[in-house]
């Protein structure tokens, strides 16, 4: 990722922010296909890799705030 530190720390923590607001979408599509008496299996997958998308980039921020020479 091109850019100064701060930038590239920005832009983790963007995406991070980006990801949180697609998680929530998620959670409330799966409350309300449940409501609906629909499938929630295909939206809980997707809720799950959003979920593991955040995990690893709030790790490499951890990783970055640490030493972001390895970013």
């Amino acid at each position: 990722m091109a850019g100064s530190t701060e930038d590239r720390f920005d832009a983790l923590e963007a995406r991070i922010a980006a990801l949180e607001a697609r998680r929530g979408r998620q959670v409330l599509l799966i409350q309300n296909e449940g409501r609906c008496d629909q499938g929630t299996t295909e939206a809980e997958q997707v809720l799950r890799e959003i979920e593991e998308e955040l995990e690893a980039l709030r790790a490499r921020t951890a990783t970055f705030a640490s030493d972001p020479r390895h970013s």
